[in-house]
């Protein structure tokens, strides 16, 4: 059908919310057939491509109580927090190029006299989008910090510029005794521009006498006094309060970034002492418990991932019980999928979208982060951190310092998977380990084989070396002396 069979009309979110359900399913084949096409995307583009896609139509779609209330913002919000560690502007153009194009295939073989509508609709998605994004990227903090040393140094070289004879900073932090910095020059050093020195002392009185003669500029909680005033012309005060504006920006980023680097070099200078300080995997526990501290969290939770069989299984964490009983597959989950192919940390604002309904009630769970811990390329495991139902942010700084902090423990782990031997001296072969882990978790002779690609028979033999070797009577009891002897965890 032409183009002009289909009249354009204003739509409301909620008619865009409908046309997306009763759609899913097509438009997400379009835009898998379309990633496909794509030849010069990499695996990884579309990978990731294909999980933006995905997880944008499921938090759009999915049923949820609470999604009457959602306004559009506060979903696309959800979704950019969820996937801020993946997400950069040139998987977004991606991610908008394929929507489109997905959208117009579906719109090819669709009778529906709003059809166009819904296709004008996306770069308003895709403004939003790109919007949200860069206000969580550049997220910051305003500071006011021009009374740390370099901020005050790139202030003064550039006041010195001006018939300036003094010049006093108050900082009003702190109402009933503000911290008052000054410095000055002679009338004859001011024409020949030489160099503000500091001033030994400014008190509430001096500052009151040079305060009627003084140009007064205020940033945020900063009063700055500028003496004498009479020697400045107009244009010149104006190109200061410009400066000072923009300063105003570069000395709050600046400060924000010491701060941030500053709080990382120290989080991971204890994590080095904790790690350093346990003698191996016995003592994880420790080591989660440390990290619950350290990054400010009421509660982490270790995850095992068994990437023979893509499961993952509860291991250590506050209520135990919970914990172990909680296991399942990480196939189809969209979230840990993501997570296992980037590799990244993972913020979620809102868990309904991608954590099941009864985990969620059974830890009580609001907003959490998911961060894999890693060796190079293998995927060990995850830990979850939360605030025990509490919803809470997440920077881009924060997801940075706990990928970090999860690297240098999967690294920890791998060093005392091949370094050190157990105590017991006893020796098993990697399919004697694999035979062990998998008993350990619960599988029959039958599964096992499937696994690992073995007869029933064959998985027989290794179950009875295992026998002889751990001194044990039966399967029970060889799980039993592997665990005590440091062979399983």
């Amino acid at each position: 059908m032409r183009p002009d069979s289909f009249p354009y009309s204003d739509i409301s979110f909620e008619e865009f919310i409908i046309f997306l359900k009763k759609n899913k399913t097509t438009l997400q084949m379009n835009i898998n057939v379309q990633i496909r096409l794509e030849t010069s995307l990499s695996k990884e583009e579309q990978s990731i491509v294909e999980f933006l896609a995905s997880s944008f139509l499921q938090i759009l779609t999915e049923p949820n109580e609470n999604k009457a209330q959602s306004d559009l913002d506060t979903l696309l919000t959800n979704w950019i927090q969820t996937y801020s560690m993946i997400l950069d502007y040139h998987y977004l153009h991606l991610f908008h190029l394929i929507l489109e194009k997905g959208f117009a295939n579906l719109l090819k073989n669709l009778a529906d006299v709003k059809a166009y509508s819904y296709m004008f609709y996306l770069p308003i998605i895709a403004s939003k989008v790109s919007n949200l994004f860069s206000n969580w990227k550049n997220a910051i903090t305003t500071l006011d910090d021009f009374h740390s040393h370099s901020s005050q140094s790139l202030l003064l070289s550039y006041l010195e510029l001006f018939p300036i004879q003094q010049l006093v900073l108050v900082q009003h932090h702190n109402k009933t005794s503000p911290v008052i910095f000054g410095w000055g020059r002679t009338e004859q050093e001011t024409i020949r521009r030489i160099s503000l020195y500091p001033l030994v002392e400014i008190n509430n009185a001096q500052l009151n006498e040079i305060s009627e003669h003084s140009l007064l500029l205020k940033v945020g909680e900063t009063s700055i006094y500028l003496y004498p005033k009479t020697t400045l012309e107009k244009e010149q005060e104006e190109t200061i309060r410009n400066y000072l504006f923009r300063f105003n920006v570069f000395a709050s980023n600046n400060a924000q970034y010491e701060k941030t680097l500053l709080n990382k070099f120290k989080v991971l200078d204890e994590l080095n002492k904790v790690l350093i300080s346990y003698s191996g995997r016995n003592d994880f526990i420790k080591i989660i418990k440390g990290c619950e501290e350290l990054l400010n969290f009421k509660r982490c939770v270790f995850y095992a991932y068994i990437p023979w069989s893509s499961e993952f299984k509860g291991v250590i964490g506050e209520e135990l019980s919970k914990v172990q009983k909680t296991q399942g597959y990480v196939y189809p989950n969209q979230l840990f999928h993501t997570m296992l192919i980037t590799r990244k940390p993972i913020f979620i604002k809102n868990p309904v979208h991608s954590v099941k309904s009864e985990t969620i009630e059974l830890f009580s769970l609001s907003s959490l982060i998911v961060a894999p811990i890693c060796h190079y390329e293998e995927v060990l495991g995850w830990v979850t951190l939360d605030q025990v139902g509490s919803e809470f942010d997440c920077t881009q700084e924060d997801l940075q310092l706990i990928e970090e902090v999860c690297n240098r423990i999967g690294l920890f782990l791998k060093n005392f998977d091949h370094n050190v031997l157990p105590s017991n001296n006893i020796e098993l072969t990697d399919r004697e380990i694999s035979v062990l882990t998998l008993l350990a978790d619960g599988y029959d002779n039958k599964k096992m084989g499937e696994f690992l690609h073995l007869s029933e028979h064959t998985i027989r033999d290794y179950i009875s070396s295992l026998m002889l070797k751990l001194k044990a009577r039966n399967r029970t009891q060889v799980v039993s002396a592997g665990f005590r002897l440091g062979l399983l965890t």
